[in-house]
């Protein structure tokens, strides 16, 4: 199963005005002390110290996590450390950050019991602690790239919901992102099925698109947040005890 940067299509790491759109998304119901899970390039990383906050970055790819305490080493508000989300010992070792919020984007999908995930994520953040949460979305768009990425699944609106209310989070915003690329994820997984992570054609549309794709999406998304998009965003606030998983 691929881990970590093997997971992502190559121009990933050289978008920026896109992830950023997304980092807005949840930017304002981060607390002070943020578990950002899944740091690979170490794009948001930058952007939560740059706000200020205290930063405990996982992952579960012991070369992102290594290059982040080189990148970060003199930066007394940031903490690395590698966590595999199928270990709970891993995830509630974290308990001493006492994070308030998590940051999770494009992981969940990678992980193929996530309401054992976030039941453990749940008892290792504070109380009343904030989620902001992105997975990819819709069933129908399953193709090569995810099976490439090792994505277990595409979630929908009710069915994210119904796993993040399984493992004691309470959901306060649930919308589908970015409708454009989703018509274009359809037309690669269907109409070039040859096209994996790596496809040439693939990965310079995105470097391309990474410009416009906020422009877009700033229009598409509030007409389309209850019908589609590429991807799921919701916030959850972890407000119920969440059962013991062993």
């Amino acid at each position: 199963m691929p881990t970590g940067l093997q997971t992502m299509s190559p121009a990933m790491g050289d978008m920026r005005a896109y992830p950023r759109y997304l980092y807005d998304k949840v930017a304002r119901s981060l607390g002070t002390r943020v578990w950002e899970i899944g740091i690979g390039h170490g794009v948001y990383t930058r952007w939560l110290l740059a706000d200020g906050k205290w930063v405990l970055g996982t992952d579960i790819d012991e070369q992102c996590v290594e290059k982040a305490r080189r990148d970060y080493q003199n930066e007394p508000r940031f903490t690395a450390a590698c966590v595999d989300l199928t270990d709970p010992a891993t995830i509630l070792s974290q308990r001493a950050f006492q994070a308030d919020s998590i940051l999770c984007f494009n992981v969940l999908e990678h992980i193929e019991d996530d309401i054992a995930a976030l039941t453990w994520l749940r008892q290792a953040v504070e109380p009343d602690a904030r989620l902001g949460l992105i997975v990819p979305a819709h069933p129908a768009l399953f193709g090569r790239m995810d099976r490439e990425a090792g994505h277990f699944r595409r979630y929908t609106r009710r069915s994210l919901r119904k796993v993040l209310s399984s493992a004691g989070w309470m959901v306060e915003r649930l919308r589908y992102l970015n409708v454009c690329s989703a018509m274009g994820w359809w037309y690669q997984s269907r109409l070039r099925p040859q096209a994996g992570l790596g496809d040439q054609q693939v990965n310079s549309l995105m470097r391309t698109f990474d410009q416009w794709l906020p422009r877009l999406a700033r229009v598409t998304d509030p007409c389309f947040g209850l019908v589609g998009g590429l991807s799921v965003l919701a916030l959850a606030r972890a407000s119920v005890p969440a059962a013991t998983i062993r």
